[in-house]
């Protein structure tokens, strides 16, 4: 732990999704190792806060941008109005709270936020950090008009990380950035993703293979391919599919369903304040994204031992090692993505050794592990060493 207290503010976005999490869960841990953190968003945040901690505080800012809005969506074309509103409120926090480091995650607007408090600001203005989280490289990093705004708001920070290498290269080479990004991977907080802590976990043997699916159902995750791998899976073997989560592409992954003879075999569970009991009674998650950065849901998967068959893209194979602990196959080569998971599933042998692989790869990304990799990052930030 750092022997200092630092005093953090954290900006993020309140949809579902990877960056509000880690996000939250940073905050969170940051908070428990003794700095004070001051959250601060756009509306209450989605998902479970029920762990506080009296050096957290959060601060809903604008205009409660995320009402009357769906979960899974990304509120990311503000006007120029609700820019200056947030901007000002945060500049009011970071003078009064004393902020030494604002750290931001995923870049639109946040980066621009950042860029229009370093003016406001200027002597005054505390350390920029800012995370790189998916989309906002890969999808608006590449849209002609935002990404030179991005591109220039970016110049702004003191220090921008991400979550995977692969991402670290491709945000240098979309944003034109002078150095590479630091790594520094997602987490997770691993005692509430074990299996002997979970409640309602029961071993897989109980029940038919059972597939999983969770996420916020956007296009990018590509969930309609989930829908068409399983239903040729089910013709060969007996098995069942869970989905989690709500977004704009589940309606027509459920008129494909509708349209099977399957429908009884997969159930809609919508959005859950909390997913490892559930995770924790299936066999095989599946992910079919057109891009990952990192895929929290995979980490959370491989440590309740659940291994992950995924589409190889993005930072996915920095996570899943084929074949040890998971499965790779090629973008949209769905045959081939169904052939592995009946050998995976009818195959006890290689699915408890490649179970035990998942789990000792998690591992790895405990948030004790991790957490203290931000700290020091803070620190040679505020050292003027970068």
């Amino acid at each position: 732990m750092s022997t200092l207290s630092l005093h953090i503010g954290i900006m993020c976005h309140t949809s579902l999704g990877g960056s509000v999490r880690i996000a939250r869960e940073l905050a969170l841990a940051l908070a428990q190792r003794g700095h004070e953190i001051h959250l601060i968003t756009p509306a209450i945040p989605q998902g479970s806060w029920d762990t506080l901690d009296n050096h957290l505080h959060h601060h809903v800012v604008g205009s409660n941008l995320y009402s009357n809005r769906h979960p899974a969506s990304l509120y990311t074309t503000w006007t120029k109005e609700e820019l200056l509103k947030f901007t000002t409120q945060v500049c009011c926090i970071i003078i009064s709270k004393r902020l030494e480091i604002l750290h931001f995650h995923y870049a639109v607007p946040f980066a621009q936020v950042a860029a229009h408090i370093r003016i406001h600001l200027g002597d005054r203005c505390p350390q920029l950090v800012g995370t790189l989280h998916g989309t906002d490289v890969t999808i608006l990093g590449r849209d002609p008009v935002i990404g030179p705004q991005l591109s220039s708001a970016l110049q702004a920070v003191n220090g921008l990380t991400t979550v995977s290498h692969c991402y670290a290269r491709l945000a240098q080479e979309t944003f034109c950035l002078p150095n590479l990004p630091k790594v520094i991977p997602n987490f997770i907080n691993q005692t509430q993703f074990d299996v002997n802590n979970v409640k309602n976990a029961f071993p897989c043997q109980h029940h038919r293979p059972r597939l999983i699916h969770i996420s916020n159902f956007r296009l990018v995750k590509n969930p309609q391919a989930i829908a068409h791998i399983f239903l040729a899976l089910r013709q060969r073997i007996d098995a069942e599919l869970w989905l989690i989560g709500s977004g704009p592409e589940l309606p027509a992954i459920k008129e494909i369903i509708e349209r099977s003879s399957y429908q009884s075999d997969v159930t809609f569970w919508g959005v859950q304040k909390d997913v490892a009991p559930l995770l924790a009674q299936t066999d095989l998650m599946l992910i079919t994204s057109q891009q990952e950065s990192f895929c929290l849901a995979a980490l959370e998967a491989m440590s309740l031992g659940v291994p992950v068959l995924a589409s190889k893209v993005g930072g996915l194979p920095e996570l899943i090692h084929h074949q040890v602990n998971g499965l790779l196959f090629l973008l949209d080569d769905l045959p081939s993505a169904v052939e592995m998971a009946v050998n995976l599933l009818t195959q006890p042998t290689q699915y408890q050794a490649m179970r035990a692989a998942a789990i000792a790869q998690a591992q790895q990304y405990d948030h004790k592990k991790v957490i203290p990799l931000y700290e020091d990052y803070y620190q040679t930030l505020l050292n003027n060493v970068i």
